[in-house]
């Protein structure tokens, strides 16, 4: 049976609903996409006595920036659905997976687990250390790159994999495997085709989790797949290959030096700087010959819009790119937090300038502003925007592209 080989090199690469009862830090916890920063009292000032102006028609200019952003490229989600559809006809659709698709399932967030991994490097005393984690995450808020970088550190002492295994307690203990998830089932069923046509060309996953691989096993489905996480891996042509791109932790068995993962700022160097690491080429293929759809990522780490960059540069086509699944913003939210920021600042904001601040306008306005801003940028990156007001019509959109 023919065999894939993962590449180790690559000559064409080239170098170069909101609870009105929730508290502040609930709400930012809920609503990490929207910052409520504290405000300089002299940039407060400066906004209360624009407010304040006779001279000054807020109205008009909020008509004017609304417009203004109007007249830029924005993409019709129906038409970019129809897109996906034909690209997955082709066999030419490829998924890219971030934390959004295994959160359901009860794994921490990147911020938890930072936490838990800073509780194993304080005192014994597990409730203090407990405390103590949460106070420093909180006040300081560390890049998690540095964060990870001291950690790695501090299990360096142990052996080669004491990292990776702490990683994973942390990773599967509060696991909830009987979860029903919609999108995991619909995803499943896209992989069931491996070595057909229609088909998926591959997944791309930074997850470090083999959540995907056991709901393919549960499945009841003959599904033949392989987990690749390492240069040289082989893949029969009828397997689809998961590319664990950012290292694999799977729940049970032996930690090998292959399974280490990209956490810490020492190994994201390393990757960063390696044009030529497997993970990168693999990325760098996939995302210069094939389709992608992203699922469940913001794409906000830095190496991966490198790489997508330099791909998107390498493609003879730009016609019909990649695709990535957005939740807009939504009224209330948004409102929330203003509500949250003027109550700060209350002292500083008179009443009149509070008035004028229409904040129905201001908010049609900031969410006009944003998604425009977030689409065009993926756009830079030849990624095409569908946009949806709930995650759970995920499922039922990929259901549509594979079913009619």
């Amino acid at each position: 049976m023919a065999k894939k080989n993962i590449p180790t090199e690559e000559p064409g690469v080239k170098k170069n609903q909101i609870d009105s009862n929730i508290n502040f830090d609930d709400f930012i916890d809920q609503y990490s996409r929207i910052n409520v920063p504290i405000l300089p009292k002299d940039l407060i000032k400066s906004i209360t006595l624009k407010l304040n102006s006779d001279k000054f028609n807020y109205s008009e200019t909020l008509k004017n920036i609304r417009n203004s952003l109007g007249s830029l490229k924005l993409y019709d989600s129906t038409e970019n659905i129809k897109e996906v559809k034909e690209v997955y006809n082709k066999g030419k659709l490829v998924f890219v997976l971030g934390a959004g698709v295994s959160m359901g399932y009860g794994l921490p967030t990147w911020e938890t687990m930072l936490q838990k991994l800073m509780v194993t490097t304080l005192e014994k005393d597990k409730d203090a250390s407990n405390i103590i984690s949460k106070l420093f995450s909180k006040l300081f808020s560390p890049s998690p790159l540095i964060a990870g970088r001291y950690l790695q550190k501090y299990f360096e002492v142990k052996n080669d994999n004491s990292f990776e295994d702490a990683v994973r307690t942390v990773l599967y203990e509060e696991i909830k495997k009987d979860i029903s998830s919609p999108l995991m089932d619909e995803i499943v069923r896209y992989c069931i085709a491996a070595g057909t046509s229609p088909n998926l060309d591959c997944i791309i996953t930074y997850n470090f989790d083999n959540i995907l691989e056991e709901n393919l096993k549960k499945s009841g489905f003959d599904l033949a797949f392989k987990s690749v996480y390492g240069k040289g891996t082989e893949v029969d042509h009828d397997e689809l290959s998961i590319y664990h791109v950012h290292g694999f932790l799977p729940e049970s068995g032996d930690l090998t030096k292959s399974n280490q993962i990209t956490f810490g700022e020492t190994i994201y160097h390393q990757q960063y700087n390696d044009i030529y690491s497997w993970n990168n080429i693999v990325q760098i293929n996939k995302f210069r010959e094939n389709n992608c759809v992203f699922i469940g990522t913001s794409l906000t780490d830095p190496n991966t819009r490198r790489l997508l960059d330099i791909a998107n540069q390498q493609r003879t086509s730009k016609k019909g790119s990649h695709y990535i699944f957005r939740l807009r913003y939504k009224d209330e939210d948004l409102k929330k937090a203003l509500s949250m920021l003027l109550d700060q600042n209350e002292e500083l904001l008179s009443e009149k300038s509070q008035a004028n601040l229409k904040i129905d306008e201001t908010v049609k306005t900031l969410i006009q502003t944003v998604e425009s801003f977030e689409e065009n940028d993926f756009n830079s990156f030849g990624i095409k925007t569908i946009w949806i007001n709930s995650y759970d019509e995920i499922p039922k959109i990929l259901k549509k592209i594979r079913t009619r």
